[in-house]
Formats: C-alpha cells, structure tokens, sequence
C-alpha cells in the first residue's frame, strides 16, 4: 500500500497580514462588485466503490496505534481505525471528488465519520474543508457478546451511511470512531472500544459532458 500524505488543512500559499487573502479566496466579493455574469456549472459523475481492506494504489490506510494494541486493526467488519487522529484513510482520484459515502458500523453506537478534503482550488479561506456526521446507529456485536450466544439479529446490529456533497476536490482524509462509554472488560483491558470499522466507500468524482 503507498503511503499517501493527508489532507492538508491550511492553503498553501496563504499569505501574512494584510495581505491575507489570496485572489482565488477574493472571487465572490470580486463578482460581486464587478457583476460578472456567470455560467451554470454542467457534469456527469461516475461513482468509484472500494471495499475493506482497501488494498488499491490510491488509497492509504493508517490503523494508528497497534503497539500497544488499543484496537485498531483489519477484521472481518472491515478496517478498524484508532481514534483521532492516529489513525486515518486518505485517498486520491485523477477526477475531482465531489462526494463520498462512508458505509460501516461502530464499536459503541452512536458512531461518527470525519472527513477533510483538499479542494482543487484553494477558495475557502475561512473554513476549509472540513465535515462530520455525528450519531450514526448501527454496531458490530462485540466478540464476547457472540460468544454468549448473541447475533447480527439483535437490534443495534447494523450497518450505518455517512454522506458528504463536496466542492471539486483532489485528496480526501477520513477519520472515525465512536463512543467512550467503558464496560467492565474495557477497564480490565485497560482500553476503550471507540471505534467505528469501515467497510465501504463510495467515490463519486466529477467528469466533464461529452
């Protein structure tokens, strides 16, 4: 697997004081002012599926921290990340990316996914790109839980979707994870299971009308 780096979150050719916006961040004000006219944007989209492990060369998978073990792993749920922000998921595409779907369960309901993105023009000087879905329903049963005679026919058994509509952007970085609520076999572990395991991603990234 390459290793890709994340998702910057600061434009690069942010400038100093005064001097603190850059022309692309100016355009609104810019057309505004200038009554610009402007023309409606017109694509198709093709839409990309990974599965879990992720193994594909745009695509670069960091559990976190494995040494000590805190629960981040590959298992039969999909990928299991440690929590922000040791471990993470980045992916990049030759299209622009403008959306993505996250499909996975979470370790202790209700889960979250986090995703940051590197537009293909810097002109969010105020925000970047930065989204989060919060109260995700749906868990993967604890293994002692199975083990005790329990199965995916129990009613927090599920799966959950986290949806983002993005500007055109070029990298994505995904982070998860869910509640800290400690059981007794977490305190004895000495380890929390805040985790959310993913199992797919949904790629829908923009190409031009023929």
């Amino acid at each position: 697997m390459p290793h890709i780096e994340r998702v910057a979150f600061v434009n690069p050719e942010r400038k100093p004081m005064p001097n603190y916006f850059t022309e692309a961040e100016l355009e609104v004000t810019r057309m505004a002012e200038q009554h610009t006219p402007q023309q409606v944007i017109e694509f198709t989209t093709v839409v990309r599926e990974y599965w879990a492990p992720f193994n594909y060369p745009n695509f670069c998978v960091e559990l976190g921290r494995t040494d000590p073990y805190v629960g981040a792993e590959f298992n039969e749920d999909g990928v299991e990340l440690d929590e922000a922000p040791y471990g993470a998921i980045t992916f990049i595409e030759d299209d622009p990316i403008v959306g993505v779907e996250v499909i996975g369960s979470a370790c202790v309901p209700p889960g979250f996914v986090q995703l940051f993105a590197e537009p293909v023009d810097w002109k969010f000087p105020r925000t970047g790109i930065k989204m989060k879905v919060d109260n995700l329903w749906g868990e993967h049963l604890r293994w002692e839980l199975i083990v005790a005679g329990m199965n995916e026919g129990w009613r927090t058994a599920g799966l959950s979707c986290a949806r983002f509509s993005l500007p055109q952007s070029k990298k994505v970085t995904l982070m998860t994870g869910s509640q800290h609520d400690m059981a007794d076999l977490d305190l004895r572990n000495n380890r929390h299971d805040a985790h959310y395991c993913t199992r797919l991603i949904r790629v829908t990234v923009q190409r031009p009308l023929k």
